[in-house]
């Protein structure tokens, strides 16, 4: 996998152990980090290779992975670049497990977007609405109402969301509330009926028009399925 990433400029890649220790890095981590060699990097935490204040931030999401054995996606942050200057960044984390099923560690990329931090103010709120899509999925959130949260037009707005996530915020709304049911369909015996609510559908028939649009099967269907694996 770290083969994989390598060689690209704008991606910083690494696999954290359960101590949140790096265990792997490609040269661009190592870059934004200021150190010379990968070994420099290699065994030591967030905490110690990059400013404390933005690294506490890294090692709580790692938290949530390792704690709740959960994906983080599409998240907005602020790393360090090589040339010592702090830009934002789009990261992605998952749970690396065991055969028995324990998270063992965790893998993350984070994609540059190439925007200074002092030059996109705008992107602070953005990531608040992120975060807020994140977290509040299941209830009846507005887009336009985040939009105007984050001082722009719902088209700005739009085109922001997009260019971070690649989905509309209606689409990412959507995904997150596919994947919330997913994950309670293969891990609960909750009824169709509960998760709709759970996971903010206005009722079964909804969550299961939606559900069939997205994956081709229907809640029951995606049960049997993966709980027969």
């Amino acid at each position: 996998m770290e083969t994989l990433f390598r060689s690209l400029p704008n991606v910083l890649f690494c696999i954290k152990d359960r101590d949140r220790r790096y265990v792997a890095a490609n040269d661009a981590l190592v870059a934004a980090t200021l150190k010379k060699t990968v070994t420099e990097v290699l065994n030591r935490r967030a905490t110690e290779v990059f400013p404390e204040m933005l690294a506490a931030g890294y090692e709580q999401q790692d938290d949530e992975v390792f704690q709740r054995g959960v994906n983080i996606e599409d998240r907005l942050e602020m790393i360090t670049r090589a040339d010592c200057d702090v830009g934002w960044f789009v990261s992605h984390k998952a749970p690396i497990r065991s055969r028995s099923g324990e998270v063992i560690a965790l893998a993350s990329i984070s994609r540059d977007l190439e925007i200074r931090a002092d030059d996109g103010q705008e992107l602070g709120a953005v990531k608040e609405a992120l975060d807020t899509l994140h977290r509040d999925y299941s209830k009846p959130l507005r887009i336009g109402e985040l939009a105007e949260k984050t001082s722009m037009s719902a088209s700005q707005f739009e085109r922001r969301i997009n260019k971070i996530t690649g989905l509309s915020p209606r689409q990412l709304l959507t995904k997150l509330r596919i994947d919330a049911a997913a994950t309670k369909l293969r891990e609960t015996d909750l009824s169709v009926g509960q998760i709709a609510i759970d996971t903010g559908f206005y009722d079964q028939a909804a969550l299961t028009r939606k559900f069939r649009e997205v994956t081709g099967l229907t809640p029951a269907r995606y049960r049997q399925a993966t709980t027969s694996l």
